[in-house]
């Protein structure tokens, strides 16, 4: 009796981390979920998060229940004829999983490619028009983004609710009065950048995520043509190609993103 429980509670658990894990395989990367509020069948990432988590736990828990009741089987299975670890099976799998595990932490084809198809799908999903100032930006206080944008906070609240975005507090971070207003922390921080003269400056800022942004994409967001982007890297000595990730242009040529950016908007 007690091994059915057991069976079909590890089953019930398989099926919920095959779900979340395939959710949390394709879901964008975070800083493009958490500031886009993205949801997949009405939850948002800390919920697929926090899902694929407890029940991982609830799996290792009948999983090790699993094998102490199936113990003398697992034993059996493992054993040879003269009694020692020394059955085909044993060594079979034992080889397999060896290559799973070393091949993963190489980096190699098969599993390279997994990952890179999983990167891809995260990468198409829509990225919000205006990338976050910083790194989780969407846990700053609304003071503390009004200062990055050169507002008050009275003012960043008085617009804010001009635009019928109600806030209760400059202490308020901006997930939280998104949440409120069925918005965006993207859709706040846009609302803001409107206002202010710095937004050309604040579209992109070291550590936002935009380095892992292609050339084209880039470009397409500082709104230069892509082949006069181009042209604006080979006259500083910068040899790149449009489907390049960012850093990686880089780090090629002895700079960082920001200092890309700064090329291509005119500076040195």
């Amino acid at each position: 009796m007690l091994r059915k429980y057991v069976s079909l509670f590890l089953f019930y658990t398989l099926i919920a981390m095959t779900i979340s894990g395939i959710v949390l395989y394709i879901m964008p990367h975070g800083r493009v979920a958490y500031w886009t509020g993205w949801r997949f069948l009405g939850l948002d990432k800390d919920q697929w998060d926090s899902l694929h988590t407890i029940f991982g736990f609830l799996m290792i828990f009948f999983g090790i229940w699993h094998v102490i009741l199936n113990w003398k089987s697992i034993v059996n299975y493992l054993k040879g004829k003269a009694g020692i670890l020394t059955s085909k099976e044993f060594f079979v799998t034992t080889i397999i999983i060896l290559i799973v595990a070393i091949g993963t932490i190489a980096n190699v084809p098969p599993f390279k490619t997994v990952m890179d198809i999983g990167d891809k799908i995260k990468n198409s999903w829509p990225k919000p028009k205006t990338m976050p100032p910083a790194p989780h930006a969407e846990l700053f206080p609304l003071k503390k983004v009004a200062q990055m944008v050169g507002l008050s906070p009275q003012k960043a609240i008085d617009f804010l609710e001009s635009k019928g975005i109600k806030v209760e507090s400059p202490d308020e971070i901006l997930k939280e009065i998104a949440a409120k207003n069925n918005t965006t922390p993207a859709r706040i921080y846009e609302i803001l950048l409107g206002t202010s003269k710095k937004a050309k400056d604040l579209r992109f800022q070291p550590s936002s995520g935009m380095g892992k942004l292609t050339l084209r994409e880039v470009c397409q967001e500082l709104q230069i043509p892509p082949r006069e982007c181009l042209e604006i890297l080979k006259k500083h000595g910068i040899a790149a190609d449009l489907n390049q990730q960012l850093r990686d242009i880089a780090f090629k040529n002895g700079k960082y993103p920001y200092q890309i950016l700064e090329i291509l908007q005119g500076g040195k």
